[in-house]
């Protein structure tokens, strides 16, 4: 039974843990040396208040939460689904990155005629230029395990399960409040079974069990990254709310952190070897700033991806069968 005050508890660790985040991210630099800010790089910064925020939001999870290794998701996940997550997340990456652009388009092609190109390119920042040019081990150990770590723990750990709960406590409290049938009352089986009341029933399912948990984490976490003006911004948080969606559903259907950890990781693998154009080879470019061997490997690992899950479902099937 989902009780109201373990429903506050969830909201006030999700909530203090994404205001600590950014307070540190906008005004940790103050707390640092100034001989030490100087030489920091905006990666190397930005692993420091990941890590710390981490810190906090675990030791408040860990304090406030009955059950908190369960509620951050910390629960085993069969090696099978995760490599099935692995293939799939380059074609993740590949149709946000599309989607992204496409979105973005008309203020991108608007902003190239008024502006330029250079212009254009320098409203990435320093957090762009820093991606592109910093050096390699920072910007992995950054790019491909603290962030998603962190982000992961904060969005598809504790965002995630206080959205969870208060959807869970409104189901319950709202069965306990649903009156009992009238007599006149189609009993149950008078309607036929169809694909629509199967579909439906199925999506009342999704949302019920997490679909709205992931999309309401999904929403916070593309609102974190709408931090950069124009076009590119446009890109950035569509990006966002496309790997949101995707780590939530990670989340939701493996029942563990490490589904969207694996994902977020792959994800940003993809994105810097976009950035530094690993991929971009005088017989493969780029199309919409997406390396075309990249899509052409997510394609192939899509298949895959497909093809080892209708393996594992069949085999599921002939077990309980």
């Amino acid at each position: 039974m989902v009780k109201l005050g373990h429903v506050a508890r969830h909201l006030v660790v999700a909530v203090l843990w994404v205001m600590a985040f950014r307070l540190l991210s906008e005004h940790a630099v103050r707390l640092v040396p100034l001989s030490l800010a100087k030489s920091l790089s905006l990666q190397g910064y930005l692993t420091g208040v990941q890590l710390l925020t981490l810190a906090i939001g675990l030791g408040l999870s860990f304090a406030l939460l009955p059950g908190a290794r369960l509620a951050l998701g910390q629960g085993r996940m069969p090696a099978r689904t995760g490599a099935v997550i692995v293939l799939a997340a380059p074609a993740i990456y590949v149709a946000a990155s599309y989607v992204a652009i496409y979105v973005a388009l008309p203020t991108l092609l608007a902003e190239l005629a008024a502006r330029g190109r250079a212009a254009v390119q320098a409203d990435s920042g320093e957090f762009g230029r820093q991606l592109a040019s910093s050096g390699l081990g920072l910007a992995i150990v950054w790019g491909v395990v603290v962030s998603p770590l962190a982000e992961e723990a904060m969005f598809r750990g504790a965002v995630w399960s206080a959205a969870q709960s208060v959807v869970d406590f409104a189901r319950q409290n709202l069965a306990a409040t649903e009156p009992a049938p009238a007599s006149g009352a189609l009993p149950e089986g008078v309607l036929e079974p169809s694909a629509f009341l199967s579909f439906a029933r199925r999506s009342a399912g999704f949302f019920l069990n997490g679909g709205v948990a992931t999309l309401a984490s999904a929403v916070v976490f593309a609102g974190m990254h709408a931090d950069m003006p124009g076009g590119l911004g446009i890109v950035r948080w569509v990006s966002a709310l496309g790997l949101g969606l995707a780590t939530g559903v990670a989340r939701q259907l493996g029942g563990s952190l490490l589904a969207p950890l694996l994902l977020h990781m792959v994800f940003n693998a993809c994105a810097l070897a976009t950035t530094r154009r690993w991929l971009v080879t005088p017989s493969f470019g780029q199309k919409l700033g997406v390396p075309i061997l990249l899509s052409v490997i997510a394609a192939g690992c899509a298949l895959c991806a497909v093809a080892l899950a209708l393996a594992l479902r069949a085999r599921r099937a002939r077990s309980s069968g």
